[in-house]
Parts: C-alpha cells; sequence; structure tokens
C-alpha cells in the first residue's frame, strides 16, 4: 500500500486493518506514505512491488491511495497503474470525502477546505491527524455510499465528484 498523504491515509489503512482483524479478516497491510504527486506514488508501488520480488517476496497486490487534487501526472499514473497491473484507487476530491461517508451519507461536491473543515466538524480528522475514535464499524456503509455515487467505481479510474475507489480496498482486505 502507497499512499500520497502522509499521515491521514497510512492512519486510516492501520486502523482498518486492525479492526477488520478483530472480525477475523487477515490482511497484511504496509504503508507507504510518500508525498503529492501521484506519478511518485505509482513508481514507488512499482519499486517495492519489484524490490520483493527480487527478494522472492512477492506481494498478492500492490495497492496506491491518491487524491484528484489539482495534480498534472493524475491521468499519467493512471495509465502506469494500469500497465503494471498496480491498483490505483483515486479519491475525488480528496480522501475525506471517503472518511465522510462514514457517518454521513451526503454526496455534495465540496471545496477542498470546506471538505476539511466538514471532517473535523464531523470529529472525524483534527490537522490530519485521524481520531482516536474513528468509527470503523462504518466501513461497510462508507461502501455502499461510495458504490451508489459512483456506479462505475474501479481502479485507475477518476470518478465523479465526490467519489472513492476505497471499497476495493476494503473488499481485497476481506479477501473478496
Amino acid at each position: 500500500m502507497v499512499t500520497e498523504g502522509t499521515r491521514t491515509e497510512p492512519q486510516y489503512v492501520e486502523g482498518l486493518n486492525s479492526y477488520l482483524r478483530s472480525r477475523g479478516t487477515t490482511a497484511v497491510v504496509k504503508s507507504v506514505p510518500v508525498g503529492k504527486d501521484p506519478m511518485k506514488v505509482v513508481l514507488k508501488g512499482i519499486e517495492l512491488r519489484d524490490k520483493a520480488a527480487s527478494a522472492g517476496k512477492d506481494y498478492d497486490t500492490c495497492v496506491c491511495l491518491v487524491d484528484v487534487d489539482q495534480h498534472e501526472t493524475l491521468a499519467a499514473a493512471c495509465w502506469l497503474a494500469t500497465r503494471e497491473s498496480i491498483l490505483l484507487l483515486v479519491s475525488n476530491l480528496k480522501f475525506e470525502a471517503w472518511l465522510r461517508w462514514h457517518v454521513e451519507d451526503k454526496h455534495s461536491a465540496l471545496t477542498t477546505s470546506q471538505l476539511d473543515e466538514l471532517v473535523a466538524k464531523l470529529g472525524l480528522v483534527t490537522k490530519k491527524v485521524l481520531a482516536p475514535d474513528f468509527p470503523f464499524h462504518a466501513v461497510h456503509q462508507a461502501c455502499e455510499v461510495a458504490r451508489r455515487v459512483d456506479s462505475g467505481l474501479e481502479a485507475g479510474r477518476i470518478g465523479p465528484d465526490p467519489s472513492s475507489a476505497l471499497p476495493i480496498l476494503v473488499d481485497l482486505m476481506l479477501g473478496r
């Protein structure tokens, strides 16, 4: 798992993994935060996958998480990820849209600052730090909202605003 975000996304993935494991699902997730460029995220995923393969430790799946934001390299990153069989999961406008769906079934398009203010007001994130009592138990609700909002949801695709391909990660972690 390679993430664009260096705080919120890794915290979420690790927390989700712990929550699902406590429910009888086992997934091994290695989160590697990279920073703001989707192409760098995909290239890091390729690097880690190839390094593991050369050491005889193949990963089952390489997943990268990125936001739409205003990235100029996003389309090229989608193309490269598809070519390299990496699951590039895009959140539009950004990851916080996915977090929002854990507590409310609303999907109005918001600006980045409005979305930050909303997830803070909802008690989900403060200054890019996930709340200690984040409602991981509502992950299935978030998946339902995401699939309803974007019926064409798939990896390597930029969905409508708002949207998130994170249900694909949840399915992988559940062994589906």
